[in-house]
């Protein structure tokens, strides 16, 4: 195929680049700028025949001639394709993977049979490479088929020798076959693929094809003429017949003829009638002529001779002027002619002597054989045959029809009798059959689809097969055989209707197709791929396309290699690239394209491009990381339940309150999370209990719910809960949000606690200023009567005397409730003050057999304070464990740092102890444990110490004793200094 300076197509050569330069030329040659291209010369030729037809360059899609029914006609009644079928078969078992798609065509270039890989075919229909297109040079410009039809020569038509555009992306190979009774294109043979599969061995794959067909034909040319000439044996022909004999095959050549017509010149050297009245003319029918010939006019009387329902040659009467006077010898014994066998003539001698002739031995052990009734052997037949049968005279009467029929359509053979055939048909069917009727009647056999009526008026589908009665080579009738496919049909509808679904989907979806082959050559794109992508479908027919980066290669050869073993279908995200480089990010489907074998020969890829839902989504998320950390952030608890009362999500806070870091909490309701942790089953319960209320109420709802803690404490929170509801009343969702109002509670607990000290105050300065007039002016006279009692008496004063005085102390302590008292802070050593005050608390001690031991760290720093007031301070509590302790113990009272700023005098007795529920209320006014106590000591301990920045904490056991805490802070520095030099001044 190397054409000296032309572009070379051989094996050696570099497809993609001489496909670039096939284009330069063709481009060249369509403008007018180069009109001699350097193209093979069957190529320009071509070419210039394509001009002159008038065809466009840049015609997109041939035009279809055959609609389905004329090739189905075809298909079932044309002899060549019969013959021809097993050829294709083995072409197409043997190249189906081969990335071609196998093709037949008629003499007039339209394909009648197309198979190969579906998805190959698909891409095809892009240019009307479909069963039923016409690819005639003068209607679809140079293509193998055309071309070689047009050249009666095999040919290879490679990417841009096609003359139009679109065809380019393809190459194909295709090889006529011929009559060899005729010598006339009977079809072509094709094998068409994408330009990338290109190689020169195709052309010998599709000639070797041809030449088995040919190999074929000829064969049952041979069959046919074997025939032929055994009718003319059996023929008893003389010289004084009337008339004389020759038998024609369909080519018109004679097979064998009566020696006088050869005598006579009315047969020419190359075996044919000298009187025929022309080749063109059909052998299906009766003919008559005559021949003007020196001796007179001789009669010729043409009779189609037919074998196994079809003419395979005629047999030609020939009426002489005149009867001939010569001795009567037959010719078939005492004159030998040459005969026409296999393409080359053979002696009539030859022929008698080998298969043409039955050995007479073989008849008598044929009669030895038990004899078959003939009529009998065809009844059992008709009537048990698995299909309907039926037979009708000319004028479409029915005569018979065997039980199969009598099921199908449920009438008995004499119903059918008294009927015509068309009365059967369905009325939108009664012209097609009709027409398929009288084809029949001409002698063609026809195949067909129809749909009769039943005796019950349903519809019945039907498969049907005419064929012509024939007797004495007269057609005298139609024979029919038909099988029910009302199930087929039904499914042969489905499948067009999904054919038709999967095209407008093609073309519809905005998802982008690309169909590759299994060395990733793209096959197809739909328009959505050119809109997304940026290639043309041009630039990507038949190459491997680069969408896929370099860094994810090696993953998609990895996916494919999964889909080839798994055959399965696989889904995925990942990033693709465009034609400029950018990068998309796209939702990924791949299938497999399984051909008969079960072999994937293909992968469907659909791509969904998700760049955009991307960045929505990573907005998305990146807001809903915002809200998360808000919402993480807030002191609140933040909760979400479904309609169920299911945890949707909660907060950090929210889970921290309730100890759920690992408790996987969505999905489950407050009754299923109580049992994570039983500390919390109670507060669930009643988390739940107030749900179902805010949904009863069907609005916002507030309350106050207390979430007990591990340490004994609780926290209380002022809970809102917003129900969500959908448009028909349904529950949606529940919203809580919790506020954690502990301090806010205690705060208003102490307002609570300071107002009620400024009543007592404002009270207690009433109460001592109206006591302590009395009691000065009581305190006054006791004074002066002491001189005048006599000392029997004298004990009586002194009572008085000091219970006066303990009235006085009394209202000093409700003065000093009262308003503050002018006090002296200044660097006091703690040790120190605590063994002032257990001398104070000693003798009392002493008589409750109580012993006082004080444990002191060394290097207690000092406090600044006021002395005298946390003398009270600690007087208060020792007096407090003494009197608790009725049955003596010890009083242990440990000084030590607590840390660098705070330091911790702690007080532990063997008391009676103090139940847990009334600690909260100790140092309340007026709430003493003890039978004659106000109340009022404990408070003024704890309002002491909360002036010098303190804190006092109580803890106590029943019958085991209690622990007072009193922490005081450590000054700093620049304090102490500040304070020496106030006590210098």
């Amino acid at each position: 195929m190397v054409m000296n300076n032309l572009i070379a197509l051989d094996k050696y050569t570099c497809p993609k680049i001489e496909k670039l330069k096939l284009e330069h030329e063709w481009e060249n040659f369509i403008t007018g700028n180069n009109t001699t291209p350097t193209i093979r010369s069957l190529m320009y030729d071509s070419w210039q025949r394509c001009l002159e037809h008038g065809i466009s360059p840049l015609q997109s899609k041939t035009s279809i001639n055959l609609n389905e029914e004329q090739i189905k006609e075809y298909v079932s009644t044309d002899p060549l394709f019969r013959t021809l079928k097993p050829v294709l078969t083995k072409l197409k078992d043997m190249y189906m993977d081969s990335g071609h798609l196998i093709t037949f065509c008629n003499p007039s270039g339209d394909i009648v049979y197309l198979d190969g890989d579906l998805s190959l075919m698909l891409k095809a229909e892009d240019m009307n490479f479909v069963a039923g297109s016409s690819w005639a040079e003068n209607n679809a410009g140079t293509n193998a088929i055309g071309t070689a039809i047009a050249t009666g020569s095999p040919i290879q038509v490679f990417a841009g020798e096609h003359f139009c555009q679109e065809v380019q992306k393809w190459t194909c190979t295709a090889a006529p076959i011929r009559d060899p009774a005729t010598q006339k294109i009977l079809g072509v043979i094709d094998l068409t693929g994408l330009w990338a599969v290109n190689h020169p061995h195709f052309l010998s794959v599709v000639t070797s094809a041809a030449q088995d067909g040919a190999r074929m034909l000829l064969n049952q040319l041979k069959l046919e003429r074997s025939k032929l000439f055994e009718y003319y044996q059996s023929q008893n022909i003389s010289r004084q017949s009337k008339s004389y004999l020759v038998v024609l095959d369909r080519g018109w050549k004679v097979i064998k003829a009566s020696p006088i017509l050869y005598e006579q010149g009315l047969i020419d050297s190359n075996h044919f009638l000298v009187s025929t009245p022309s080749l063109s003319l059909s052998l299906t029918s009766r003919k008559h002529w005559e021949y003007e010939h020196p001796k007179g006019i001789w009669r010729f009387e043409l009779t189609p001779y037919i074998y196994g329902g079809m003419p395979i040659g005629a047999v030609v009467h020939v009426i002489p002027p005149t009867i001939p006077s010569s001795k009567d010898i037959s010719f078939a014994t005492k004159y030998s002619l040459p005969s026409v066998i296999d393409g080359t003539l053979q002696s009539l001698s030859s022929i008698n002597s080998r298969d043409l002739t039955p050995n007479l031995n073989d008849k008598e052990q044929v009669m030895v054989k038990k004899s078959i009734k003939c009529a009998e052997f065809y009844k059992s037949l008709f009537d048990h045959h698995p299909d309907g049968i039926y037979s009708c005279d000319l004028q479409a009467n029915l005569l018979d029809a065997n039980p199969v029929l009598e099921r199908l359509i449920g009438y008995t053979v004499e119903e059918l009798q008294k009927i015509t055939l068309p009365s059967l048909f369905l009325p939108d069917y009664l012209e097609n059959g009709l027409k398929y009727f009288e084809k029949t009647m001409k002698g063609k056999p026809q195949e067909y689809e129809m749909a009769f009526k039943h005796k019950n008026g349903y519809r019945v589908d039907l498969k049907v097969n005419n064929f012509p009665i024939f007797i004495d080579n007269e057609i005298v009738g139609v024979y029919g055989i038909v099988k029910d496919i009302t199930k087929n049909k039904k499914m042969e509808e489905d499948l067009q209707s999904t054919k038709q679904q999967l095209g407008l989907f093609l073309k519809n979806t905005v998802d982008s197709i690309i169909i590759f082959d299994l060395q990733c050559n793209v096959i197809k794109v739909n328009e959505a791929f050119v809109e997304v992508f940026g290639w043309t479908e041009q630039e990507v027919i038949g190459r491997q396309l680069s969408i896929v980066p370099d860094f994810l290669i090696d993953e998609c050869n990895e996916i494919h290699q999964k889909i080839l073993n798994s055959r399965h279908v696989m889904s995925f995200d990942t990033i693709r690239q465009r034609k400029d480089g950018s990068f998309i990010d796209v939702s990924s489907f791949v299938s497999p394209i399984v051909n008969a074998k079960g072999n994937v020969t293909a992968f469907v890829y659909i791509l969904r491009d998700i760049t955009e839902h991307k960045r929505m989504e990573e907005a998305l998320k990146e807001s809903e990381k915002r809200l998360r950390t808000l919402i993480n952030a807030m002191p609140d608890v933040v909760l979400f339940k479904d309609g169920e009362g299911r945890w949707l999500e909660a907060n950090d806070y929210a889970i921290s309150c309730f100890q759920f870091e690992n408790v996987p909490y969505q999905g489950k309701k407050d009754s299923e999370l109580a049992a994570y942790n039983e500390f919390y089953r109670d507060t669930l319960s009643c988390c739940e209990k107030s749900d179902q209320k805010t949904w009863e109420n069907g609005c916002v709802t507030r309350s106050e719910e207390v979430i007990p803690q591990s340490d004994s404490k609780s926290i209380i929170f002022d809970v809102i809960k917003v129900p969500i509801f959908y448009p028909d009343g349904r529950r949606k969702a529940l919203v809580i949000i919790g506020r954690d109002i502990t301090e806010l509670k205690q705060t208003e607990e102490l307002l609570r606690k300071s107002e009620k000290l400024a009543v007592i105050g404002q009270l207690s300065a009433g109460i001592a200023h109206e006591i302590r007039n009395p009691l000065t002016s009581v305190k006054g006279f006791l004074s002066l009567l002491q001189s005048s009692i006599s000392e029997n008496n004298d004990w009586y004063l002194d009572v008085m005397v000091s219970e006066i005085n303990r009235i006085e102390l009394i209202t000093n302590q409700f003065m000093a409730v009262a308003k503050p008292q002018a006090v002296t802070i200044r660097l006091q050593d703690l040790r120190m003050l605590i063994e002032q005050v257990s001398v104070v608390v000693y003798p009392e001690a002493i008589m409750n057999n109580i012993q006082i031991i004080i444990e002191a760290e060394a290097d207690i720093p000092l406090i600044r304070c006021e002395v005298n007031q946390l003398k009270q301070v600690f007087i208060n509590i020792f007096k407090n464990a003494i009197e608790a302790m009725q049955s003596g113990g010890k009083i242990v009272v440990q000084v030590m740092k607590l840390d660098h700023n705070r330091v911790l005098i702690r007080c532990i007795d063997q008391g009676c102890g103090i139940q847990k529920e009334r600690i909260p209320y100790l140092g309340e006014p007026f709430y003493s444990l003890k039978e004659k106590g106000t109340g009022l000591g404990l408070m003024m301990c704890y309002k002491i110490i909360e002036e010098h920045q303190g804190k006092i904490t109580i803890e106590s056991e029943i019958n085991k004793g209690t622990t007072v805490d009193v922490i005081l802070p450590i000054p700093s520095l620049l304090e102490e200094v500040s304070s020496d030099l106030t006590e210098g001044n």
